[in-house]
């Protein structure tokens, strides 16, 4: 009798581990990174265990190709999942032709309003998130600060990335406005780099900027010496470009995205069941300025203090 009572008791007291719920997630990202350590992917799935341990995560790639990234998300919008995630402005694109059943949550994007949304309010609908976007605007508010009297800047977009859409219109407005000559270059391939820089410098840009894509910002190396040698800055609209050696950029922290809006989304959505599109289009308060000292100390280029203050400085 005493055996059967303690065979009871240990059911009553682990039935509600038992019961506990376990949520099924996919997060799909545009591009190729999921044998990277860290990605935005493997963040998020961090950060999820540690709020709801019975998650059941699974990570997906478009391998940077359009049919593979509609063929997996079209998939994944039929296996049941609780949520998907997308990672990069590509993947919304897809995700919003494409998924027809699932909630969504989006990270990592530019401007929503130029990407299929109508308002920065809850869009209705599967599908909300988060975005980086900060306007060009401010960003070559934070140039004209560093270099003042900057007269004529270079950019350099990557043809098959979604961001340059918002971007490269953007850029041509702003300039215009505020008196900027601008000049522009758009490659479709790394080996461009180089040689996109070069004629930039030689109709005079005093300034290279580099466009949201992964391509500019990890091939950096490719023509930061030539920048290096006529003390023409570089700037990135995004904080890996200053990783790799531009000089300053203006941008949301991905991590810090995932933590302060992805997640208390999922949240809202997994235990709460809300649907996304009841819940408004998300961006961070604060945004950083990240500065490599090093490169600018290089090209005899001095920050101002106000900037240094404020800045995340990369060594």
């Amino acid at each position: 009798m005493r055996f059967l009572f303690l065979i009871i008791l240990s059911f009553m007291v682990s039935l509600p581990y038992a019961q506990a719920q376990v949520y099924k997630v996919a997060v799909f990202d545009y591009d190729d990174r999921i044998d990277q350590q860290q990605s935005t992917a493997k963040y998020i799935q961090q950060q999820l265990n540690k709020k709801l341990p019975t998650i059941a995560l699974d990570q997906y790639s478009g391998k940077e190709d359009l049919a593979t990234s509609i063929k997996v998300l079209q998939e994944l919008d039929t296996k049941g999942y609780d949520l998907i995630i997308t990672i990069t402005s590509d993947a919304l694109v897809i995700a919003q032709h494409v998924i027809k059943q699932t909630p969504t949550l989006f990270t990592n994007v530019n401007n929503p309003l130029l990407l299929g949304f109508n308002s920065l309010g809850p869009p209705k609908g599967l599908i909300s998130g988060a975005s980086y976007y900060i306007s060009v605007e401010k960003q070559l508010d934070l140039y004209m600060a560093i270099v003042p009297n900057l007269k004529q800047m270079g950019f350099i977009f990557d043809l098959n990335n979604k961001s340059k859409k918002v971007e490269l219109p953007e850029v041509r407005q702003v300039c215009e406005n505020i008196g900027i000559h601008y000049q522009i270059e758009i490659i479709t391939r790394k080996e461009e780099l180089e040689q996109a820089v070069q004629r930039l410098i030689a109709n005079g840009a005093e300034a290279v900027t580099i466009g949201t894509s992964d391509m500019l910002y990890n091939n950096i190396s490719r023509f930061i010496d030539q920048c290096t040698e006529t003390h023409v800055p570089v700037f990135s609209f995004n904080k890996k470009g200053v990783d790799s050696g531009a000089i300053a950029a203006l941008s949301s922290d991905y991590n810090q995205m995932v933590d302060n809006l992805v997640i208390p989304m999922a949240l809202e959505v997994l235990e709460n069941k809300k649907s996304p599109g009841d819940m408004p289009i998300a961006f961070l308060k604060k945004n950083r300025i990240f500065i490599n000292l090093s490169q600018a100390e290089k090209i005899n280029l001095h920050i101002p203090k106000q900037i240094l203050d404020r800045a995340v400085i990369i060594p």
